[in-house]
């Protein structure tokens, strides 16, 4: 017996040896990696029917359009941050950053809307905050 084997190992082990594992339902048959294991009894069929024809639920959907407009936002903030750094124009700056607020804002009213759609176990969105990215952006990360 190896020392690392822990209570649990040395009693599938053991089960293994007695035979306990052989003729189990589906011994010898492919999985089936179709069907997800996180989707709840009563959407598989649904789901399947779906990715046959092509189709994704709406949140997929609705969440590669919000990391689009949520890229689009960044790339924004950092081509107004590095004008600003390269030509010091404070107007220009501070007007950028106006509009990127109000963006900011819009944006997060649809990840709220987005959180909220998702089904139990999908990590949240995090909601954009303007000062941060500001932050990050003076910062180099």
């Amino acid at each position: 017996m190896k020392q690392w084997e822990t209570g649990v190992d040395i009693a599938i082990r053991k089960a293994i040896e007695a035979g306990e594992f052989n003729n189990l339902p589906g011994e010898g048959q492919p999985l089936d990696l179709n069907m997800n294991p996180y989707t709840p009894a009563e959407m598989q069929l649904a789901y399947k029917i779906m990715k046959q024809n092509g189709i994704a639920p709406d949140w997929i959907v609705s969440g590669k359009t919000l990391t689009a407009k949520l890229d689009s936002w960044q790339s924004r903030l950092a081509a107004a941050h590095k004008t600003y750094v390269k030509t010091n124009n404070v107007v220009t700056w501070l007007t950028a950053k106006d509009k990127l607020g109000e963006d900011a804002e819009k944006l997060n009213k649809e990840v709220i809307a987005f959180n909220l759609k998702l089904p139990p176990g999908v990590p949240h969105r995090p909601l954009l905050n303007l000062r941060i990215a500001i932050e990050r952006l003076s910062a180099g990360k």
